[in-house]
């Protein structure tokens, strides 16, 4: 073929590729939107709008405005859902250009969106089984040194034990009245669609301390720290519980004692919101042993034999629990978070610093976490994602509870 041939094929071709995209260009419209909610007209932001049948869809910014491309020239459905809202669905007609939602708050939550697997997800009126959920509002409604701890009588079915008031952990989460004599009763728990171990190992200090002949009888003395504890409360959306026997479908043997799905928070589209949060605070002990007190020298060589002549003082009581458990240093948490993002691109990034003081000497919890959730936009059909989540704690045990 000679090149003036070739040249004149390949401007008809631009020239062909250039018509049928404004042909496509022009065959789509921009409807924009608000979403309000429905007492008080307040905007919510961070709200989804989907084109119903179709995978399309965008999130409302920091006003609750959006703006969605549709098809030109036909009738189109907008479904809009926000967590803790009943989903609303707009019939967009051909020529409008301009809609707005009112979303009432859901009281019972049946419209909201629970996950049953690490990519399956239904509407709560269409579950077969009893899902307990504790959104972000509740965890974070008091303060709490741990996650476990900030879920502890807020879900119906959920057990959760304290061996002691060790800091950092050492919490038993049971659902289902799980229970076993030597036998791990843990859930499963999964964090962003990923299985998180929550194992612990043994230093076995019972064995030297010899605090205890039979572990299994008495239980370790170490009251291992739960990992889950490591985790940022500030960080989390939202928990699911799956208690019913469909966790063992999804999940397989592991999912016998159940599933806990915890998701992180994402970045919302609209300008970078900043959060900052600062807690001071003190531990001090709620019940005491108690004591002891002899008015006479002979009650207390009764009590303990003549020896006790010798360290008898009249009125004076030595508070010796007072002595190991009487320390009230100050603890914290600082913790603050940054997102944003626009149509194609949302983060959130958080920082964490938290130290909390025992009230027993050398006793305490500190943990530093830094944690980064990113989501990209390639295409109308595919997206990418990014989880990253750096934790550093350090546990003391001191003596006691070692």
């Amino acid at each position: 073929m000679r090149p003036i041939a070739k040249l004149l094929m390949l401007v008809l071709l631009f020239a062909g590729g250039t018509s049928v995209g404004a042909q496509q260009a022009a065959q789509r419209r921009v409807v924009t939107g608000r979403v309000l909610a429905a007492q008080g007209d307040q905007p919510l932001s961070n709200a989804g709008v989907q084109i119903v049948g179709t995978r399309q869809g965008v999130f409302t910014d920091a006003s609750g405005n959006f703006r969605i491309p549709v098809p030109a020239g036909s009738a189109v459905k907008l479904r809009v859902s926000l967590i803790g809202y009943k989903t609303q669905d707009l019939d967009v007609a051909a020529t409008a250009s301009t809609v707005t939602a009112k979303l009432g708050q859901d009281v019972l939550n049946i419209d909201e969106i629970v996950v049953t697997g690490q990519a399956t997800t239904v509407a709560k009126r269409n579950l077969a089984n009893a899902v307990g959920t504790v959104s972000a509002r509740d965890l974070t409604r008091a303060p709490a040194a741990t996650l476990e701890r900030a879920v502890a009588g807020k879900m119906a079915g959920v057990t959760i034990q304290q061996n002691s008031g060790a800091p950092g952990g050492g919490l038993q989460v049971n659902l289902r009245g799980v229970h076993s004599i030597n036998a791990s009763a843990d859930p499963l728990f999964v964090v962003d669609g990923v299985i998180v171990s929550n194992a612990a190992i043994e230093s076995m200090q019972q064995i030297i301390t010899k605090s205890s002949s039979n572990a299994t009888r008495a239980g370790p003395q170490d009251n291992s720290v739960n990992r889950i504890a490591d985790l940022n409360p500030n960080d989390i959306e939202r928990i699911e519980v799956l208690k019913g026997a469909s966790a063992s479908a999804i999940y397989g043997s592991k999912a016998t004692n159940g599933v806990v799905i915890i998701t992180t928070k994402r970045g919302a589209t609209g300008k970078p919101r900043i959060a900052i949060s600062q807690k001071l605070g003190q531990y001090r002990v709620a019940n005491s042993l108690g004591s002891r007190t002899f008015n006479t020298v002979a009650d207390a060589v009764a009590a303990f034999g003549p020896a006790a002549a010798n360290f008898y003082t009249p009125g004076v009581i030595y508070d010796h629990e007072k002595e190991i458990d009487g320390y009230h240093d100050l603890s914290y948490m600082t913790s603050g978070s940054i997102s944003g993002g626009d149509d194609n691109t949302r983060y959130f990034v958080s920082g964490l610093s938290q130290s909390d003081k025992g009230v027993v000497k050398n006793t305490g919890y500190q943990k530093q976490s830094v944690r980064l959730n990113l989501d990209q936009k390639v295409s109308d059909r595919l997206s990418a994602g990014l989880n990253m989540n750096v934790v550093h704690s350090w546990n003391s045990r001191g003596v006691t509870n070692n």
